[in-house]
């Protein structure tokens, strides 16, 4: 057929299904619950503050008030550093409170474990981090690519069970009849008739069965993941928009190109509108040919709406400005390798392809190909199935789905800054790229990584989300490693005193010191966690501690820092310098009496602190109030940008 695009795949055999995975828990006690006062209304904070202390004197521990939640419960901080014991005294003292309804856990909830049940997962070499592989599963405790529409402008699509949830209603773009298989042209279904053909049709002497192209690219996009059932795909939360375009003996390239404006929400004459949008938009088609106007003019349509096009960098193994999509402007070019992460000997190369993703290689072991959805029909639709194809269109979808990661984690990247994470996180290619391929091996947990929250519990909408990042990518916190991989910050828990000096540590560069042999508090062991960092705080005078009546210095490492003392401790740290006081007080709560005035006014001086706006144009800097994570975060970047 004169005009017609390509399918970008060569198909392998059936397979049988290993094993699933599980996951684990997390036995610990929480250190934060959910406090239900009987009459919320009539327990005043004073009634409150009294009903904590009570709680927490018997063990020495304090019961910190964090925030009220919808349902009218108060969620509470009870010391963490706690053994099981002593937890479980605060908690039962606080439920036996006359004024308290109920006491109960406030868990943390994660998503599911990183390897997925999928049973066919361990035959996935393509979504693995060794070798050729994409290393997919690290990020899906941060994204999934839910939210995220990406367009297939392919075959069309057909039912099966790990696609069902996925596919979006979409629309068959296919004008004529004979290439549609369905005696129609245009019409709202996306079925996948078929595109076989017998011998002596499409140019070619020798027949072939129908290929399910549509449906194996939704497979490696966004099969679901967790479902006890066959694969996962790249993006197992985003949602599949089936655009068919290609049917017997390949598709006309103004049905392509339609296809490609009608899935970024443009109107086509005599078509309903597109009300689901694509964000992504993967064309694993082509055929050698320059671009054309009418391509190019719907590739810029669907970028000018933030559309990330993705196209198969062609299976001829001639240089990819030779196959149409692939040098159009505007598109991520993808070129395929094999499971050694070695160019597929069919992938097209040179300088236009912009990333290299897994495409497979069946030759002598099909195992070797990309494993995804498909139907067992010879010539129309029958039961579901699996195959491992080999292909740039296989390729292709790999980075489809990575961009859909993306813009799940960060709905406001455009489609340049998608673009310009996938290849500035790609890696080395492994193997080898003779006679040339350029680019670097897609590698999706590093992209990811690099636009997502680096903790679980800290999403980009929080208050002081740019300043925790820059506490993870400074190295200053590493937060808590969670049992199922993900990593936490516990941004509205105290910052206690022994956190604080590695905080000061990390934050100082971690200088080489070397922590004397004797503490220089009592209650702090030299085989405390961070006896380095508390030694390192003393001896640069940062920390006196407290003085006790025995003539003995503590440090009171698990007591909260208040506002006051992490004033002190950043002045110190600046080396005290130079500064006069104010003659009026920058907080309506500080007094010039204050033991930290001359502090609290620096840091106020300074910017790294504002306080709390008042009602009557004054300020408040809370003193004695315990310093929360987030916050600490906030003022050490702060500090760091002002004082580098």
């Amino acid at each position: 057929m004169t005009g017609a695009a390509a399918l970008l795949l060569l198909s392998g055999p059936l397979v049988a299904a290993p094993a699933s995975a599980d996951s684990n828990s997390d036995t610990a006690p929480p250190s934060r619950y959910i406090v239900t006062f009987a009459d919320r209304a009539a327990a005043s904070s004073i009634t409150r503050e009294q009903t904590y202390l009570d709680a927490g004197s018997p063990v020495g521990a304090a019961v910190t008030e964090l925030h009220l939640t919808g349902s009218g419960g108060t969620v509470v901080e009870v010391d963490p550093d706690l053994t099981v014991e002593e937890t479980a005294a605060v908690v039962s003292a606080l439920a036996a409170d006359p004024d308290v309804e109920r006491v109960e856990p406030d868990v943390l909830l994660y998503p599911s474990a990183v390897t997925p049940n999928d049973p066919l997962y361990p035959r996935q070499w393509n979504l693995q981090g060794a070798g050729g592989g994409a290393d997919a599963a690290p990020a899906w405790p941060s994204s999934t690519g839910k939210g995220q529409v990406v367009a297939v402008v392919d075959t069309g699509i057909t039912a099966h069970t790990d696609l069902q949830a996925q596919v979006l209603p979409g629309y068959d773009l296919i004008s004529d009849p004979a290439v549609a298989g369905d005696g129609n042209g245009r019409d709202a279904d996306p079925r996948d008739e078929g595109d076989w053909y017998p011998n002596g049709s499409c140019g070619r002497t020798v027949g072939s069965a129908s290929t399910w192209h549509g449906t194996h690219v939704s497979g490696v996009v966004a099969a679901s993941a967790n479902n006890g059932t066959g694969i996962s795909g790249v993006a197992p939360g985003a949602q599949i928009l089936p655009v068919r375009t290609l049917g017997t003996c390949g598709g006309y390239m103004s049905d392509i190109s339609d296809g490609i404006i009608w899935a970024a929400g443009g109107q086509l004459p005599g078509v309903p509108l597109n009300r689901t949008p694509a964000r992504v938009i993967n064309l694993s088609l082509g055929g050698v040919s320059t671009c054309s106007a009418a391509m190019q003019q719907a590739v810029n349509f669907a970028a000018e709406r933030g559309a990330v096009v993705v196209a198969a960098a062609g299976n001829d193994s001639i240089s990819a400005d030779r196959s149409q999509p692939a040098n159009c402007d505007n598109v991520i070019v993808v070129g395929a390798t094999d499971r050694n992460g070695s160019r597929a000997p069919y992938s097209n190369f040179g300088p236009l392809v912009d990333l290299m993703a897994p495409g497979g290689n069946t030759m002598g072991d099909s195992s070797g190909g990309i494993l995804s959805t498909i139907n067992n029909g010879k010539s129309v639709p029958a039961d579901e199935g699996y195959a491992y194809y080999q292909g740039t269109s296989m390729a292709a979808p790999h980075v489809a789905g990575a961009a859909a990661l993306l813009l799940s984690a960060d709905p406001g990247l455009t489609s340049q800054q998608v673009e310009s994470t996938l290849l500035q996180t790609a890696r080395e290619l492994p193997g080898s790229c003779a006679p040339h391929c350029g680019p670097q091996l897609l590698n999706i947990s590093a992209a990811v990584a690099a636009v997502a929250s680096p903790f679980a519990d800290v999403p980009k909408s929080m208050q002081f989300y740019d300043d925790m990042r820059w506490m993870a990518e400074a190295g200053i916190s590493t937060g808590w490693n969670e049992t199922n991989g993900t990593s936490t910050y516990r941004p509205l828990e105290s910052v206690k005193r022994d956190a604080m000096a590695a905080f000061m540590y990390r934050l100082a560069g971690s200088p080489a010191f070397t922590p004397p042999q004797k503490s220089p508090f009592a209650d702090v062991s030299t085989g405390n966690q961070f006896y380095k960092e508390i030694s390192w705080l003393a001896a640069e005078e940062i920390s006196t501690g407290w003085l006790e009546s025995n003539g003995t210095k503590t440090y009171r490492p698990l007591q909260p820092v208040n506002r006051d003392a992490m004033a002190a401790f950043m002045y110190r740290y600046a080396d005290s310098p130079a500064y006069t006081v104010p003659v009026k007080s920058p907080f309506a709560d500080i007094t010039k009496t204050n033991q930290f005035y001359k502090e609290i006014s620096w840091l106020a001086s300074t910017g790294i602190s504002t306080g709390w706006a008042g009602g009557n144009g004054t300020s408040t800097y809370r003193p004695l109030s315990s310093v929360k994570r987030d916050a600490m975060a906030a003022f050490m970047h702060r500090f760091d940008t002002r004082f580098n």
